[in-house]
């Protein structure tokens, strides 16, 4: 072959720019772990934000459902309200706290009434609540349920609550959507300090509820 032949031919191209993949750097660990944390902190944020509208949308919605309740007992006379509470079996020293009277004064509503307007929606709210607890949330003997304390740590009970003005808090811990230290941080945020013990209670060997010291 001539050299005149061999100049002739095509030179063997090269891939062109437009041809190559462009070269991208991959992220370090340390950015992605930055853009992992700022995105689980931003659905942390987002998902507190809902958590706390939908709980107040739900204590809105239970507040309505007490009211209406609340209208329709209302209704009925003081007297046969009163049947109707001693009928769940409070006993009357509980109703008067909860209602912010003495028993005396329901003792003489019980024999010759003159109940006052507003003492005659206490009535009705109270007998609603009880409503409300027992046919939603289907706890039964609803008189010692508002007895019991709502946690083992302290000794604050559901008329503890509803007395001291705290009436949605008993409808959350009938619920169950909060927890008891949640409800007794809005009942008193110094609980803790409040009903300090040096005693625990616990299950015995004889299955029976105990106290003993704490370092015991």
């Amino acid at each position: 072959m001539s050299s005149k032949t061999r100049r002739s031919m095509p030179a063997a191209t090269a891939p062109t720019a437009s041809l190559v993949e462009p070269f991208e750097p991959t992220a370090t660990e340390a950015s992605q772990l930055d853009e992992l944390a700022e995105e689980t902190g931003s659905l942390r944020s987002t998902s507190s934000y809902m958590v706390e509208t939908s709980r107040e949308l739900h204590q809105k919605v239970l507040f309505q459902s007490w009211q209406r309740r609340t209208a329709e007992r209302g209704k009925l006379a003081p007297k046969v309200l009163l049947e109707e509470i001693a009928d769940l079996g409070f006993a009357w020293r509980d109703v008067a706290r909860m209602i912010g009277v003495s028993v005396p004064a329901i003792q003489k509503w019980r024999r010759a009434g003159g109940v006052t307007g507003e003492n005659r929606r206490r009535l009705a709210s109270l007998l609603a609540l009880c409503d409300e607890i027992t046919q939603r949330y289907h706890i039964q003997e609803v008189a010692s349920w508002f007895e019991m304390p709502i946690s083992a740590v302290a000794p604050v009970t559901p008329i503890d609550l509803y007395a001291e003005g705290h009436s949605l808090q008993v409808l959350e811990h009938a619920s169950g959507h909060s927890d008891s230290e949640q409800i007794l941080n809005a009942y008193d945020p110094d609980w803790r300090d409040r009903f300090r013990s040096d005693f625990e209670v616990y299950l015995d060997t004889d299955g029976e509820m105990s106290i003993r010291p704490k370092d015991a």
